[in-house]
């Protein structure tokens, strides 16, 4: 009877309940896409990291793990000095710069020599590599291709300046964008400079031995395995990140807390009466409490579901306008949304649903 009473009342003002709704769905959508599209960005770098086929990268001191607009950089000659190390295969510098201009993309600086003796080769599905080590060109994946409607002899600009696409390969491997390292190296100004040293083995089993000769040449660099590379960026999240997801998360509590807040609070008061009678035929302070909050509880259950109904459409639709980003909805933050919007519901009706217990059922009887 309690729960068909709870219905009634939503019922009663659909357009109130379908605000409420709304708001608190808007909060879920929120919290799993904006969550989703920062796990979607780290997890799809990290597989195309694995995707090159190095056994070894190494760093400069104090590189950061995940690409930056900026990052320190280290000689290329250094990777001279890891060719002459026995067990060593192949050494690719690359010079690489994240480009946010018009949409989140990195780029790779290469020597396509040197980087397809240590990936084993770019597929290319049109076109071809550069022509010169010195060219304005650019060789693009198939996904950036898609994104951005490219195609081999399409102009991209990048700096100011513009460059030619002369290649167009199958993605997962690496960057999105590839362009000659000494061409990036003019742009950049960073002339004989590398971001990092991409190393292949010739026996993968014997990539501990290959480090500690490679650690005791370069001590102050960073030189991990592919798997403990790939596991550090999985796992590893950028403190702005970190503070970012905080704040978005604690808007959408607040977004939602008083969404539920201001529903309950006016419907309260235009059933000052409604509740009188309730009390004056015995109805006690708890049971007026607890069918506040069971109100407030439906509200969030259908904000929940509506929720995750606008996350996969919003998730779909982004899928369509850039093939490129991925949003990654696991199901530990689909139980913190619950819980979370759970918890903005509790906040939003603890005031209103303590509000209406206490009310004097004579004056409520009396109230116009």
């Amino acid at each position: 009877m309690t729960n068909r009473f709870v219905l009634a009342n939503l019922w009663h003002r659909p357009m109130r309940s379908l605000a409420s709704v709304l708001a608190v769905s808007l909060e879920v959508l929120l919290v799993l896409m904006i969550v989703g599209f920062c796990k979607g960005m780290i997890v799809d770098s990290a597989n195309r990291q694995q995707g090159i086929g190095a056994d070894i990268f190494l760093q400069p001191p104090n590189a950061s793990l995940i690409f930056t607009t900026g990052g320190v950089v280290m000689p290329v000659s250094d990777a001279e000095k890891l060719k002459s190390i026995p067990g060593v295969r192949a050494v690719a510098p690359v010079l690489y710069q994240v480009e946010l201009e018009g949409g989140f993309v990195t780029i790779f600086g290469i020597d396509l020599e040197s980087f397809d003796g240590v990936s084993g080769g770019l597929e290319y599905l049109a076109g071809g590599p550069f022509s010169g080590p010195t060219a304005n060109e650019i060789i693009v994946d198939d996904l950036e291709a898609q994104s951005r409607h490219l195609k081999v002899g399409t102009m991209r600009q990048f700096k100011g300046q513009d460059f030619r696409v002369c290649g167009i390969v199958r993605h997962g491997k690496a960057a999105r964008v590839f362009m000659p390292i000494e061409t990036m190296q003019n742009l950049l100004g960073r002339a004989g400079k590398a971001s990092m040293l991409l190393i292949r083995c010739d026996d993968p089993s014997r990539t501990d031995d290959v480090i500690r000769s490679i650690r005791a040449i370069l001590p102050d660099h960073a030189a991990f395995s592919v798997k403990e590379w790939v596991s550090r960026i999985r796992n590893t999240n950028p403190p702005a990140l970190d503070v970012f997801l905080r704040v978005v998360v604690g808007v959408a509590v607040i977004v939602g807390s008083f969404s539920v807040f201001l529903s309950l609070y006016t419907t309260i008061a235009e059933r000052t009466r409604d509740i009188g009678i309730l009390r004056s035929l015995g109805a006690s302070k708890p049971y007026i409490l607890n069918l506040i909050l069971r109100e407030s509880l439906a509200l969030c259950i259908l904000g929940f579901v509506l929720g995750l109904a606008l996350t996969a459409a919003a998730r779909s639709a982004l899928r369509v306008a850039f093939p490129t980003q991925d949003v990654i909805i696991s199901y530990d933050w689909v139980l913190r949304a619950a819980l979370l919007v759970l918890a903005s519901g509790v906040l939003g009706a603890v005031y209103p649903a303590f509000q209406a217990a206490r009310k004097d059922p004579i004056r409520a009887l009396a109230y116009e």
